[in-house]
């Protein structure tokens, strides 16, 4: 499957519990080329910290690493028990139809719930879901293919 991320720094997305959706990212992420991984503690006043001399993290991000000095594009998840799942559905862009459908294919087993094909594939070639926490998502390719 092919990096088809352009255009963007960063991305934070709060989640009501990391635990639920970790494993999910654990496998999604890295499919989609964002493969270096790394813990950090957010504090009530909101500064960023390492995770803790204990391991504690509340927060996961996941970065692309084009070269070894650099960190690149990366999303974070943040757990914040008092946000409801995001409504705003996140779409990650890849080269080919294939690649969607081979997303397609695997979604089941990276645990996502609510995998749903987009009715005129063809035109937009698109699958929709969930993470096991409810945010939803989307994998298309716009180009190629």
């Amino acid at each position: 499957m092919t990096n088809g991320f352009l255009g963007f720094d960063h991305l934070d997305v709060r989640v009501p519990s990391l635990a639920a959706v970790e494993a999910f990212y654990d496998l999604l992420m890295p499919a989609l080329g964002l493969t270096e991984k790394t813990f950090s503690f957010v504090d009530a006043a909101g500064d960023w910290h390492d995770a803790t001399p204990e391991g504690a993290y509340n927060t996961v991000e996941f970065s692309e690493r084009p070269r070894p000095e650099d960190r690149g594009r990366f999303i974070g998840f943040i757990e914040d028990r008092d946000m409801r799942v995001v409504r705003t559905r996140i779409a990650f862009l890849v080269a080919t139809r294939d690649d969607v459908l081979a997303f397609e294919r695997r979604l089941h087993e990276f645990g996502a719930r609510e995998i749903e094909r987009e009715a005129n594939f063809a035109a937009y070639p698109a699958v929709f879901f969930s993470d096991p926490g409810g945010t939803r998502l989307e994998i298309i390719a716009r180009r190629g293919g």
